[in-house]
């Protein structure tokens, strides 16, 4: 069946966690284009994407730095595998972002809102 998601890249939200922090395993790291609105124009970005999951969270230097300590290494190729945790929270400037931190061995990997076919 054909699918948006085939064709654009939809990017995690701290909403789409729905309040509660979740569990995931990173299934991909790559440097992608992603548009910047408050420089007008695209820049370099890590971007991860998990395993099960569609959505995709293109990082911040606060991300990327709180999964160099989860992962272990800055070898962003070296990533997929990992566990962590995302949890949404309230940046220092009281935006809603995502806080990322390694998963405790007891955590259960849990639900991002996707959207499902048909709707």
């Amino acid at each position: 069946m054909p699918s948006a998601y085939d064709l654009y890249t939809f990017y995690l939200q701290p909403d789409d966690l729905r309040g509660h922090s979740i569990a995931v395993t990173i299934a991909s790291a790559d440097v992608e284009d992603v548009f910047n609105p408050r420089i007008k124009r695209n820049e370099k970005r890590l971007v991860i994407g998990f395993a099960g999951k569609k959505k995709m969270l293109p990082l911040n230097k606060t991300q990327a730095a709180a999964l160099i300590e989860a992962a272990k290494t800055d070898d962003y190729s070296k990533w997929p595998g990992t566990q962590i945790l995302l949890t949404p929270t309230a940046a220092s400037n009281g935006k809603p972002t995502i806080t990322i931190t390694p998963a405790p061995a007891s955590a259960r990997h849990g639900e991002i809102e996707e959207a499902q076919p048909g709707e």
